[in-house]
C-alpha cells in the first residue's frame, strides 16, 4: 500500500538498479526506465515531482534528460546519480536549480533513503504553498466577482466624494503608498479596493488585514508569517499578509492599533521591501502597494508617542480624507434607495421603500456610524417590516434615537440603579461587569476597538471576557 503521493522518476540503463530501487521503496510511487530517451518522451507528458537519473548512460546522459525536462517544467526536484562527473560542474548545476542533490555509485539504498526523505519533504512544501496560492488567488477572483460592479455600487462618487475619487483617479497608477483617513464606518476599506481596483495590480492579490481585530499575541504571525516549530503551535509553515501580497495590494486597516515593536518592524519592510518569518533567518523580497487606513489623528498620536513618526512619513505620501456621512447629506436618498432594493433581495422580501417622513428621519440623525450605521439601520427596518407592508416608515426607525435617553439618566441615579438590582438579585460584580462590556459592545455594533476607544476601557478586558463565554444578556 503506497503511503506518500509524490510521484518519482527513476532513470538508470542498468535494470539491477532501477528494479532494486522500485524493490527497496515499495511504498512510494516508483516510475522506473532504463531507456534514456523513453525517458526524455515521458516528462515531455507527464510531470514528477522527483527524477532520480544516472549521470552517465548512452545516447543521452542524465544532465542532459533534466535540462530537456527543465525546459518543460516537467519535475521539481533533481537527483543525480554519478560515479564520473566533475562535481564543480555539477555544482553549477545545482547553483542553476537543475538539480538539487549529487549521490555517488555504487549506490547505497539507505543513504538514497534520506535523500529521498528531504526530496519530499521540500516537494511537499512547495506543493502546498501552490496550494495556499491558488487557494488566495480563488478567493480574490470570488472578491473580484462580487464587487465587478464596485466603481458603479459606490454611491457618490459624482457628488461628494467627487473629491476622493478625483484624488483615486490621480494614485492609482502608480505604486505609491496611501493613507485613508475618516471615521468608522465611512467605508475606507471600499475606497481601498477601488484603488486596487483602478490599479495596474488588479489582477494581483488584494490581501487585508485588521490590525485592531487581531490580539497583539498573534498579529506577528499574521503579518510576517512563521516557519514550523517558531513556536508553541506553530505546528506548519505560513506565510504571513505581507508576503502573500507580494505583486498585489497590502491593506492594513486600523493601522494605529499596532504596537509599537510592529511598527518598528512594519517601518522595516515598508523601508527595504523585504520579510522575514517568525524563527526563520530567510529574507525574502516582497512588492507590494501600500494602504494604510485610520480613523484616529496619527499627528496625535505622535504626539503621544503612541506612533512612530518615521512610519507615519512613511505610509503618509498621498492622504485622502473620507467624509463621514454626516457631511455628504446629498446623497442619503441615493444610499437609501440603493441599500433597500439590496437588502430586500438579500432578504428574500419584496422591494421596500421609504415614505417622506422616514427619510426626514433619518436626515435628521447624527450617524455617529457611518455607511455602516445606516446599513444595519436599513437591513433591521427590512427585517422587522410586517409582511403586509412594503413601504418603511418613520416609526420604523425609532430604534436610532433611543440612546439618546441615556444622557438624562444622572451617574448617581445610575449608580443607585445597580446598587438596587444587586441587592434585588444577588448579583456578584463580575456578572454586572461582564453585562456593562456586552452593552457597550453591542452599541457599537460588535467593534471592540470602538467600544474600547469611546468607553476608555481597555480591550483585553472585552477579550478576556469573550473567552470565558459568559456574558449574561
Amino acid at each position: 500500500m503506497k503511503m506518500d503521493h509524490t510521484r518519482i522518476l527513476v532513470v538508470d540503463d542498468e535494470p539491477v538498479i532501477v528494479e532494486s530501487i522500485k524493490d527497496y521503496f515499495d511504498y512510494l510511487t516508483i516510475t522506473v526506465f532504463t531507456d534514456p530517451v523513453e525517458a526524455t518522451e515521458e516528462l515531455k507528458n507527464q510531470y514528477y515531482d522527483i527524477v532520480i537519473a544516472d549521470y552517465k548512460m548512452p545516447r543521452i546522459s542524465g544532465l542532459e534528460l533534466l535540462i530537456e525536462a527543465k525546459k518543460n517544467e516537467s519535475y521539481d526536484y533533481g537527483i543525480l546519480l554519478t560515479a564520473f562527473a566533475d562535481k564543480e560542474l555539477l555544482q553549477q548545476f545545482i547553483n542553476n536549480n537543475l538539480i538539487s542533490q549529487i549521490l555517488e555509485k555504487p549506490l547505497n539504498l539507505p543513504v538514497l533513503g534520506n535523500s529521498l526523505a528531504v526530496a519530499i519533504e521540500q516537494v511537499t512544501k512547495k506543493q502546498k504553498s501552490k496550494a495556499d496560492l491558488i487557494a488566495l488567488k480563488q478567493k480574490f477572483d470570488e472578491l473580484k466577482r462580487q464587487e465587478s460592479s464596485l466603481h458603479e455600487s459606490i454611491i457618490g462618487l459624482d457628488k461628494s466624494l467627487g473629491e476622493v475619487h478625483n484624488n483615486v483617479k490621480r494614485i492609482c497608477k502608480t505604486s505609491e503608498n496611501v493613507l485613508l483617513t475618516g471615521e468608522t464606518g465611512t467605508g475606507k476599506s471600499i475606497i481601498a479596493r477601488l484603488i486596487h481596483e483602478m490599479s495596474n495590480r488588479k489582477d494581483k492579490p488584494f490581501v487585508q488585514i485588521n490590525c485592531g481585530a487581531i490580539p497583539i499575541q498573534l498579529i506577528e504571525s499574521e503579518l510576517f508569517g512563521h516557519k514550523k516549530g517558531a513556536f508553541t503551535g506553530a505546528v506548519t509553515e505560513r506565510k504571513g499578509k505581507i508576503e502573500l501580497s507580494d505583486s498585489g495590494t497590502l491593506f492594513l486597516d486600523e493601522i494605529a492599533e499596532l504596537t509599537l515593536e510592529m511598527q518598528t518592524r512594519l517601518l522595516n519592510v515598508v523601508q527595504e521591501k523585504k520579510v522575514e518569518q517568525l524563527g526563520s533567518d530567510l529574507v525574502r523580497k516582497v512588492d507590494f502597494r501600500l494602504i494604510c487606513a485610520t480613523n484616529r489623528n496619527l499627528e496625535q498620536a505622535i504626539r503621544e508617542k503612541t506612533f512612530r513618526e518615521d512610519l507615519f512619513y512613511r505610509i503618509n505620501t498621498f492622504p485622502i480624507c473620507i467624509p463621514s456621512l454626516n457631511e455628504r447629506m446629498e446623497d442619503l436618498e441615493d444610499l437609501v434607495n440603493h441599500l433597500t432594493v439590496k437588502f430586500s433581495q438579500e432578504l428574500g422580501k419584496r422591494i421596500v421603500t421609504l415614505n417622506a417622513k422616514a427619510l426626514e428621519k433619518l436626515r435628521s440623525y447624527s450617524w455617529p456610524g457611518n455607511i455602516r450605521e445606516l446599513e444595519n439601520a436599513i437591513k433591521r427596518a427590512i427585517i422587522l417590516l410586517d409582511h403586509n407592508r412594503s413601504e418603511i416608515q418613520e416609526k420604523d426607525f425609532d430604534f436610532l434615537f433611543s440612546p439618546r435617553q441615556a444622557e438624562n439618566i444622572s451617574f448617581d441615579g445610575a449608580i443607585v440603579s445597580i446598587r438596587d438590582y444587586i441587592v434585588t438579585h444577588k448579583t456578584d460584580l463580575k456578572t454586572i461587569e461582564k453585562q456593562i462590556l456586552s452593552s457597550l459592545e453591542d452599541l457599537f455594533q460588535g467593534n471592540v476597538m470602538e467600544a474600547s476607544r469611546n468607553s476608555g476601557i481597555a480591550k483585553d478586558r472585552f477579550y478576556r471576557a469573550k473567552k470565558f463565554n459568559s456574558f449574561n444578556r
